[in-house]
């Protein structure tokens, strides 16, 4: 029988039992013949790869990427080292480093700066940048993407009035109503992200190709565009340019799109874009909505006031009625799009759930995948609810380490007992599905796997209040390979199975037999992709 690659190791994890087996996966074309112990005397094969105890697995599906932003943070054009910044000074200090070493950008781009760095300093305001660059427009965002930053310049050019009113979310405002620089949540910076992205289709393909070979590197095969994209002509050149790339065979990665819920109740254009992206590879998965911000800002939205600032329990949040947001929800999923809504507090959590009941009751077993993206925090009687309403929790483990505790002084530390509740919600029967946010978070999948395994930060110490929250080593593979290929909805990826495609990857140690602390610092050696090596670290 004629095989086109076999690998073998003694350590295979295939993403459907909790302990890896010995044996060797054949690959032909770009399914997945065999996996276990096999006779390989039957298959004609050149290509036979021995990695002893090294750790093969299904390729890493990162259930939660922005991707367009990501290539662009990827691509050097960017200022990224202010995610290192201590302080505002810091901050400026490297911006303005950058804008020397790049004296041809027509406007500076950078991401990163994040108040829980700054030791939960006062919010940044115009008037810095200004002192700094007065003729360049200034773009700055934070860590979580939910906030930017901008100089009088940008301002300007990206058309930023004082009278701005976004349905969600704010544009911030001194005393005397003069803009202050800041935008908060993406109604609001809408206007300014689309600078960001402003570069021609050319240099776009290049950034993805750079892009794709570190994701590849990592040995992550499927990713998604989580940026809620509207139905417009940015978007639909983005899409063309991966369209171009998967039709000239350089489409590495497994890509899922993922286009705007909000205000919507027709879904004509985001079915004539799921007909148009429709392959294996690249495909409109469903829609995205937001029923809140972040904590950081006081945009998350809680159930009860934060404890910090006790006359509100959410500024600007949610942005539209809960009825609005239910006729959505329930055209959404009777047009058969998934959706997938981003919920930082756990008020919004709790109405995300009974968005999703009240899609149900409407439409029955509608069929689709609805997942809640993040779950910062939960109330525990929530828990059960996604196993019984088949919603699926995507989350992010290392944006615990990535909080550095700043939920304790936002909700209290009762409330954050119930903070990224990984365990919890396994043992009420729901399915976790992993992922980074990239670019709020690298996608290398390790630092996220071992966060959610020792719940402790990369030096080793604590990482919240409730160590309790751990899972085993298989629990957090399965979230970052079947789990999040159901996020996806897809059965056709996610695990080393018989008929499945075959992606995987191939770790440099057996992760199963080495200490919890050594997990962040483990890499990829071989990553495969519908059956093609797309990296090789040998």
């Amino acid at each position: 029988m004629k095989a086109d690659l076999i690998l073998k190791s003694r350590t295979i994890f295939t993403g459907l039992d909790d302990a890896p087996i010995s044996g060797s996966v054949i690959i032909k074309g770009n399914r997945i013949l065999s996996v276990g112990e096999t006779d390989l005397s039957q298959y004609d094969c050149d290509v036979v790869l021995d990695y002893g105890d090294k750790l093969i697995l299904p390729g890493f599906v990162d259930a939660h990427v922005h991707y367009f932003l990501g290539a662009i943070a990827e691509s050097g054009r960017m200022c990224t080292e202010i995610a290192k910044a201590a302080s505002e000074e810091e901050c400026l200090r490297m911006v303005k480093a950058f804008a020397a070493r790049h004296p041809e950008e027509k406007r500076i781009l950078g991401m990163g700066w994040f108040p829980a760095n700054w030791n939960d300093a006062p919010l940044p305001d115009k008037r810095s940048l200004d002192a700094i660059f007065t003729d360049k427009p200034v773009y700055l965002i934070s860590a979580d993407v939910h906030t930017f930053w901008l100089n009088s310049r940008a301002l300007e050019e990206a058309g930023i009035t004082e009278d701005l009113r976004p349905r969600s979310g704010s544009v911030g405002k001194f005393e005397n109503g003069e803009l202050s620089g800041l935008l908060f949540e993406p109604e609001a910076f809408g206007p300014a992200m689309a600078k960001v992205m402003d570069f021609d289709a050319q240099e776009m393909k290049q950034f993805h190709k750079t892009f794709l070979s570190r994701i590849n590197a990592c040995g992550v095969t499927s990713i998604s565009e989580m940026s809620a994209d509207d139905y417009n002509e940015t978007a639909n050149r983005n899409y063309a340019i991966i369209k171009e790339m998967e039709e000239a065979g350089e489409l590495t990665c497994r890509l899922h799109i993922y286009t705007r819920l909000d205000g919507y109740t027709d879904f004509e254009k985001a079915k004539k874009l799921q007909a148009r992206y429709c392959s294996e590879k690249l495909r409109l998965s469903g829609v995205k909505g937001f029923l809140d911000g972040v904590t950081s800002t006081y945009t998350g939205l809680l159930l009860e006031p934060y404890s910090d600032r006790p006359q509100t329990c959410g500024e600007g949040v949610p942005g539209a009625p809960f009825e609005e947001n239910q006729a959505s929800v329930t055209a959404a999923n009777k047009a058969g799009l998934g959706v997938r809504l981003h919920c930082i507090g756990d008020g919004a959590v709790r109405m995300a759930l009974d968005l999703y009941e009240g899609s149900l009751k409407a439409n029955g077993n509608h069929g689709q995948v609805n997942t809640i993206e993040h779950i910062e925090s939960i109330h525990p009687q929530d828990l059960p609810r996604f196993a019984r309403l088949g919603v699926i929790p995507s989350m992010q483990p290392y944006h615990l380490v990535l909080d550095q505790n700043e939920k304790i002084s936002r909700i209290g530390e009762a409330r954050c007992r119930w903070e990224w509740p990984h365990r919890s919600i396994l043992d009420e029967g729901g399915q976790l599905a992993f992922g980074t946010d990239y670019p709020v978070v690298d996608f290398n999948p390790f630092p996220s796997i071992y966060a959610a395994v020792t719940r402790m930060d990369d030096q080793g110490q604590p990482a919240g209040v409730n160590p309790q929250e751990r899972i085993s080593l298989a629990e957090a593979l399965k979230a970052y390979t079947s789990g999040a290929a159901r996020a996806y909805g897809r059965e056709d990826i996610g695990a080393l199975q018989e008929g499945k495609l075959a992606d995987l990857a191939v770790v440099d140690r057996n992760l199963f037999a080495a200490d919890a602390s050594e997990i962040k610092d483990a890499s990829v050696v071989l990553t495969v992709m519908d059956g093609k090596t797309v990296y090789s670290g040998i």
